[in-house]
């Protein structure tokens, strides 16, 4: 069994407590350099400290080891202390998406019954509105102030602590729930125990180039597993410097960030990479000769830069996985990624192909199950523990697993590593009445719906439906006709033919 990730993570807070932590990266107002007077910056010692002081405010709080906490803010320093904070006080850490709509967050964080909730001020004026009974206590992630309940200053827990040892639950018990993406409210809370997060640390750091520098910067929503793992815990463990991006996220923003930090690697999707790390008139990469690794994964990555990678001097190693294993299934070894591969099956996993071509999976990284939906579970994870990818792929000879594409038909999966559910999309549409029947579809990475109406309804469409969606899954733009969409015996849409 992998070791706990507190456990190296204690060991690493001792090692290096007085080396810089988490710090929130701002740039100057003309953009020329890191503006370090704005932002929280902790070593890790500070970091440690301020764990406990927020367990010492959850037990003043009344809040019970085992307890569900809610996070939904954008990323911050705080948001990672936030997380391990509610980690070591045995509670389970819930992630909820801060750019959905105001009602989608809600239900989340509703149907996840957590009793306390860290967000935003300004965000929490919106979600307010949606009562939330079952939260008793909503902490400023900006302060730790108190938006909702008692008002229990964290100046209070000043206990001086010199070593850092966390107590620690059992690998099978819950750790976490984070939301598959959706693109309304049929998204599924994971369950998560810690053997999973603590594999997929281990998976991730394990190949992790070994440098003198520390700096790491942070690109990565942390409410997807795929960024809290792979862009905070598992450099933390290595003793790195966590550096969160705040602001608008703009290609110019990141690679100017990129430019004066000069990070040892780069963790991020195809379509975040393209935009800032490469050149758009030829693709030329944009990386400075200390990079030590391209670390990509949650969507396929163009043969083109892949390739143009591959003849770079910087390795380059993708990952493939899903929210229900905790986001790896498979990594490229270090300098030994394979162009077109998914890399090979993680440590504490076994894969096969079934008859359908299906990637099958088990092992450490593998879910609990679905909250409160033990049908969608049995669905997913048969009766011998296999959980169906609902990927086609194949291994090779040497175990590199390459991944051919979606066994479900419908589902999308765009550039930016979102999976979309065109069918949650389309019940929206079809439910306007001038509307007959619809299908959406992914065209050069944007989602377009063809619509079968007897009027323009395009814009109405837009204006309708967009508003409903979050950003990643809204329309780009809508086709209307007058032709019925061409269907199975069944009278399912044949899909396949409006590729």
């Amino acid at each position: 069994m992998t070791e706990h990730y507190l456990d190296r993570l204690a060991r690493t807070i001792n090692e290096n407590w007085d080396q810089p932590a988490l710090t929130d990266f701002y740039l100057t107002e003309d953009g020329s350099e890191q503006d370090t007077s704005r932002g929280n910056h902790y070593t890790y010692g500070e970091m440690y400290r301020e764990i406990l002081r927020l367990g010492e405010m959850f037990a003043a709080l009344g809040l019970q080891k085992g307890d569900h906490i809610a996070i939904c803010a954008a990323n911050s320093a705080h948001w990672a202390i936030a997380y391990l904070a509610i980690a070591a006080y045995q509670g389970v850490v819930v992630t909820v998406l801060n750019s959905q709509p105001f009602k989608d967050i809600a239900r989340q964080i509703e149907f996840s019954d957590a009793k306390a909730l860290f967000t935003d001020a300004e965000l929490w004026n919106e979600l307010e509105n949606h009562a939330l009974p079952q939260v008793k206590h909503v902490i400023s992630m900006d302060n730790w102030h108190m938006l909702r309940g008692i008002e229990i200053p964290i100046s209070n827990f000043q206990s001086p602590i010199s070593n850092c040892q966390f107590s620690l639950r059992d690998s099978d018990d819950l750790a976490m729930i984070c939301f598959t993406s959706g693109s309304t409210g049929a998204s599924k809370g994971v369950m998560l125990p810690y053997r999973s997060v603590s594999n997929n640390v281990a998976q991730s750091y394990s190949l992790y180039p070994l440098t003198s520098q520390k700096n790491y910067l942070s690109l990565l929503p942390y409410a997807h597993v795929s960024g809290l793992i792979g862009d905070v815990l598992s450099h933390l463990v290595l003793g790195r410097c966590v550096c969160v991006l705040i602001g608008a996220m703009s290609g110019k923003y990141a690679k100017k960030a990129y430019d004066l930090l000069s990070p040892y690697m780069i963790v991020c999707v195809p379509q975040l990479f393209r935009l800032v790390f490469t050149q758009k008139q030829d693709g030329t990469l944009l990386i400075k000769n200390n990079c030590g690794l391209i670390f990509m994964g949650g969507a396929k990555l163009d043969a083109e830069t892949e390739q143009t990678i591959m003849n770079s001097s910087v390795p380059l190693s993708m990952i493939y996985g899903q929210t229900e294993t905790g986001a790896s299934i498979s990594i490229s070894p270090y300098k030994q990624h394979r162009v077109f591969s998914s890399g090979k099956i993680v440590e504490g996993m076994s894969a096969r192909i079934d008859e359908n071509g299906e990637i099958l999976v088990k092992g450490e990284n593998v879910m609990l199950g679905y909250y409160k939906d033990p049908e969608a579970t049995a669905r997913k994870i048969d009766k011998d523990g296999w959980l169906h990818t609902g990927d086609r792929g194949h291994l090779d000879e040497d175990g590199y697993l390459y991944v051919e594409g979606r066994l479900e038909q419908d589902m999308i999966v765009l550039p930016n590593g979102e999976n979309i559910h065109p069918e949650d999309i389309e019940r929206k549409i079809n439910a306007l009445p001038e509307v007959k029947e619809s299908i959406v579809l992914a065209r050069d990475g944007k989602l377009v719906a063809i619509v079968v109406a007897d009027t323009d309804v395009r814009r109405h469409i837009l204006r309708t439906v967009n508003p409903e969606l979050p950003l990643y899954s809204q329309l780009y733009d809508v086709e209307i006709t007058d032709t019925p969409l061409q269907k199975t015996e069944k009278q399912t849409i044949k899909r396949y033919l409006y590729k």
